[in-house]
């Protein structure tokens, strides 16, 4: 059987109207293309829907009893066509995104803010946790998009450069280098360090010695969360290197941000989202919204290569 949606909007224009004249009328088309309409569904059913004589064209009790399940038919595809509409323009839908937890809370928060207000109609829903839970949590499908520092992806997952953000020295409000506006790598040869978590270290370390092997890290405190490390440099246990957008909490920790040189760090983050799936509107527009915010950084620095 082979029935169409046009034949379907025939055979109920038709009923409602109660002329072929006027349903053709109704429908854009002539009398004779609607009549063939019904005449094709007929035919596909084996049933004679309409009475048709030369005053008026009535239903059969057949076409009574189809009639309410072929509007209910066009009454779902309209509901599709326009809950359709409302994703494509963002009256509805939902944005799902991992992060983690410190740029949930401080870069990416912006953003989420100016995309609710933007299109308050979308659902939010953020994951946040650690960088290691990014991939896993977009090839599981329970994030649309993974926005985090590099990591390794498999076949399954793609990601893309987002942005460079600058890494500065954290110290305590009291510390002796609270000051300055600047400070190099040779001046904190013997200083104490709290680091998070062993991959971040190597990954400064590397780079360190990228550009000078005697540079080091010497570490006093490994935590697991960025904010662990905030509270206990900013109650003196050492210093800290951490990307810049976390500088919101400087009152909150007594700690001060301190530019980097000599060498002057960057880490890349990245978006990750699941290969070969096309991105909802919604992913698309929080896409965006995230390249015009990176392209506005509060400062740089090059990662030494």
């Amino acid at each position: 059987m082979n029935i169409t949606l046009r034949q379907m909007r025939a055979f109920s224009t038709v009923a409602r109207a109660g002329s072929f004249t006027t349903a053709a009328r109704q429908m854009s088309l002539t009398q004779s293309a609607v009549s063939m309409l019904v005449q094709q569904l007929e035919d596909e059913l084996g049933l004679k829907l309409f009475d048709r004589a030369r005053s008026a064209v009535t239903l059969t009790e057949a076409g009574h009893q189809l009639l309410p399940l072929a509007r209910r038919m066009l009454d779902d595809l309209r509901q599709v066509e326009e809950g359709a509409s409302d994703l494509r323009t963002l009256r509805s839908g939902v944005l799902r995104v991992v992060a983690p937890q410190l740029l949930a809370c401080t870069w990416m928060a912006g953003v989420l803010t100016r995309f609710s207000a933007a299109y308050p109609s979308v659902g939010l829903r953020v994951i946040d946790g650690t960088a290691d839970d990014i991939v896993a949590t977009v090839r599981r499908g329970d994030a649309e998009l993974g926005i985090g520092p590099e990591r390794a992806t498999g076949e399954d997952v793609t990601r893309t450069l987002l942005m460079n953000v600058p890494m500065r020295l954290v110290c305590a409000a009291s510390h002796r280098l609270a000051g300055r506006q600047s400070v190099s790598w040779d001046e904190l040869r013997d200083e104490r360090w709290v680091v998070y978590p062993g991959d971040f270290s190597r990954y400064v370390e590397r780079l360190l010695h990228e550009h000078d092997t005697s540079l080091s890290i010497q570490t006093a405190t490994e935590v697991g969360y960025m904010t662990t490390a905030l509270a206990l440099v900013g109650a003196g246990m050492g210093l800290a290197t951490l990307p810049d957008y976390a500088r919101s909490f400087a009152d909150t920790f007594g700690i001060r941000f301190v530019a980097l040189r000599a060498p002057a760090l960057s880490r890349e983050f990245f978006v990750y989202q699941r290969r070969g799936l096309a991105l909802s509107p919604a992913a698309e527009a929080f896409m965006q919204m995230m390249v015009a915010q990176s392209a506005t950084p509060r400062g740089s620095a090059r990662r030494v290569r």
